[in-house]
């Protein structure tokens, strides 16, 4: 991979593009916190206002179709599906597995089915509320559905590829394979490096400074030159995507999100993610999401 100031944001990039060329939001679950932090907030839920309608009254259901039911069973489906939600809306999935472990779910959606599809899956309850829904999402035949399938295969192959080279990279502990030159471009991915391997620890602006091998007072100068923002901003940006995937996809306490996302004091936390998410904690948790 070639590394540039700017790698960190090639899985967004490559979500925007899929999005583009096929006019569907994609949502990801990230099950094991691999890729949220490098993605939009926006990736947590699909902004569609059919599906945002369907959840407000039936979020029951969509939770038990596709945190239940999928999850039970994609194991048989690696190379993903398209299937059918209890309000009649299409949708793409397709597993990510890294180290045999089921990690992402790329979510693409969503559309209605034209015609005659041999390979869909339905869930097997059946809601009659689109006349809550002011615009319902175009058709597509089961010919189009497999070429969209097979676009967010290719998407996930790109995803893959990326986090091979940029993991490798952002995981050294020392750094070693990052180029020691005092470029912009080099000292911007060692401080990127450092907040994303460190961020759920207590890791400080002196820590930081030591492992670029500056002063504290230029490091933090150096870090609003290169970033626009405090290290302190960047940080606890970091820590809040993790607590936001941690109560996304995982049913651990609050005080554990807290802990687990590098904050150490549960009112801070608490002060922060209202701030950034304009609800608290549990509020988001409960949040209908896709």
């Amino acid at each position: 991979m070639r590394l540039t100031s700017d790698f960190l944001q090639t899985p967004e990039r490559a979500i925007q593009a899929f999005e583009t060329v096929t006019g569907l939001s994609i949502v990801v679950h990230d099950l094991t916190s691999t890729l949220w932090p490098f993605l939009s907030t926006e990736r947590l839920q699909h902004r569609s206002p059919c599906c945002a309608a369907v959840k407000a009254t039936h979020d029951w259901a969509c939770r038990d179709f596709e945190m239940g039911r999928l999850r039970q069973e994609i194991d048989r489906f690696p190379e993903g599906r398209y299937q059918c939600c209890h309000a009649g809306f299409l949708e793409w999935v397709v597993p990510v597995f890294l180290d045999s472990q089921l990690s992402w779910l790329l979510f693409a959606g969503q559309r209605r089915a034209a015609g005659l599809f041999v390979h869909l899956v339905k869930d097997v309850r059946t809601t009659r509320i689109t006349h809550f829904v002011k615009s319902l999402p175009p058709t597509v035949s089961e010919k189009q559905a497999e070429y969209i399938l097979e676009s967010l295969r290719q998407l996930r192959s790109r995803l893959l590829e990326w986090h091979a080279g940029a993991i490798s990279i952002l995981d050294s502990s020392n750094g070693a394979t990052l180029p020691k030159g005092k470029g912009v471009a080099t000292r911007r991915l060692n401080i990127a490096r450092f907040i994303y391997a460190r961020h759920t620890t207590k890791a400080s602006i002196s820590d930081l400074a030591k492992e670029l091998g500056l002063g504290e007072d230029r490091t933090i100068h150096l870090v609003k030159e290169l970033f626009g923002s405090s290290y302190s901003k960047l940080i606890n940006e970091m820590r809040l995507r993790t607590a936001a995937s941690l109560l996304r996809d995982t049913s651990i306490p609050i005080l554990e999100v807290c802990l687990s996302s590098g904050f150490q004091d549960l009112s801070h936390f608490h002060r922060l993610f209202r701030k950034r998410f304009a609800m608290t904690p549990l509020q988001y948790r409960r949040v209908p999401q896709g």
